[in-house]
């Protein structure tokens, strides 16, 4: 064979066995090979195997696959079948097992199991978790939006209020939360039962009250009583609902009539202004008309005191009360008058310059008073 014969009979390989070369002893390149994708044909035989299995030699030694086994493949989805009966129940929940749609039986949290549909059904519901409603506004990206059909309500004074509330609540009895009211709880745009009686325990409340104490001094009491009436009328219902909460959020006038409100508000604080003023100068006319009856009171009781002891004292000796009472009435009477008294019983009259005894000298912080008009 010619060294340079590179298509022998070792299937075109060189003398020594090591593939095709050129004439000068260099290795031929071969092209890089693109990968190669899955292959779906003996991905599909190693199934047809798998669930078939493989028979006898056929003519040319060829082998030959049986059908594959359809019952293995029922055995599975019949397994399938009974295996969607198995359910597990976390902690805070409870699962309400139907059989062909009537109650059955309740399951705690943990794995169970029950017959596979269509003969029973559950239904896994949070019992602990606290559900929440937002009633008159709606709350979207941190930004509140009034929802005037269920904000708008009316006072028993026969004005308008807008309120915003919002209501906490749980599961007490999962049982009648499941089949005694239709949508409880709000699902999408329809509102559920909690939510309607929310917003009618509240128009309820807000209407047996007046405006001003809603929006000021009441706000705890209105919180309270809608509770109340609340827990009662789904009790009543039997929803297996247990009011935690009720938060009054805003409470005051619709903005379309705030300025009206406002000035309404400033009348009345200036009415009840000038109520108090009045009453305070009663209580101080009240005040001083006390006093001057107590003084008068006390003067006439010392009056009265005083001509009882000197009755007393007349009674004991007349005489010298008699004379007393003429001595001090005489000095009163002639305390301020310029009179000059002469005892006839001093015999000789001596010269008295009685032109000038007669001035009496007025006291300090005396004045004597000038008829008006001048003298007479």
């Amino acid at each position: 064979m010619p060294w340079n014969d590179q298509s022998g009979g070792s299937g075109g390989q060189g003398p020594w066995g090591s593939g095709p070369r050129r004439p000068w002893g260099q290795q031929q390149q071969r092209p890089p090979r693109a990968p190669e994708g899955p292959d779906l044909d003996e991905w599909l035989r190693q199934l047809r195997e798998r669930f078939g299995g493989r028979g006898g030699g056929g003519d040319g030694g060829a082998g030959r696959r049986n059908p594959i086994s359809w019952p293995v493949i029922a055995a599975v989805l019949v397994g399938g079948w009974l295996l969607t009966g198995v359910y597990t129940v976390d902690e805070g929940e409870q699962a309400v097992i139907t059989t062909l749609g009537a109650y059955s039986r309740t399951t705690g949290p943990g794995i169970h199991m029950h017959a596979p549909a269509p003969f029973e059904a559950r239904r896994v519901i949070n019992v602990t978790g606290q559900r929440t409603d937002e009633i008159g506004f709606v709350n979207r990206n941190n930004q509140t939006t009034d929802n005037p059909d269920e904000s708008l309500m009316i006072t028993g004074d026969r004005n308008i209020v807008e309120v915003h509330f919002r209501i906490a609540y749980n599961i007490k009895d999962v049982v009648d939360f499941a089949f005694n009211v239709r949508n409880p709880v709000t699902v999408g745009n329809e509102p559920g039962a909690v939510r309607q009686v929310a917003e009618s325990a509240m128009r309820e409340v807000i209407g047996q009250r007046q405006l001003e104490p809603i929006i000021t001094t009441d706000r705890a009491a209105v919180e309270l009583a809608v509770e109340q009436l609340m827990q009662q009328t789904l009790d009543e219902y039997q929803a297996g609902v247990q009011v935690l909460q009720v938060e009054l959020l805003r409470a005051a006038a619709p903005s379309a009539v705030s300025d009206a409100f406002r000035d309404v508000q400033n009348a009345g604080s200036d009415a009840e202004t000038a109520v108090n003023n009045a009453e305070r100068e009663a209580a101080q006319l009240i005040n001083q008309a006390q006093a001057y009856r107590e003084q008068a009171v006390r003067e006439a009781t010392g009056d009265a005191q005083r001509f009882v002891s000197v009755y007393e004292q007349y009674r004991q000796a007349p005489q010298v009360t008699r004379d007393r009472l003429y001595m001090e009435t005489m000095e009163r009477v002639y305390q301020r008058g310029n009179l000059i008294i002469l005892d006839q019983r001093g015999g000789a009259v001596p010269y008295l310059p009685l032109d000038t005894m007669t001035r009496r000298q007025p006291q300090p912080g005396q004045q004597q008073q000038q008829p008006q008009g001048g003298a007479r």
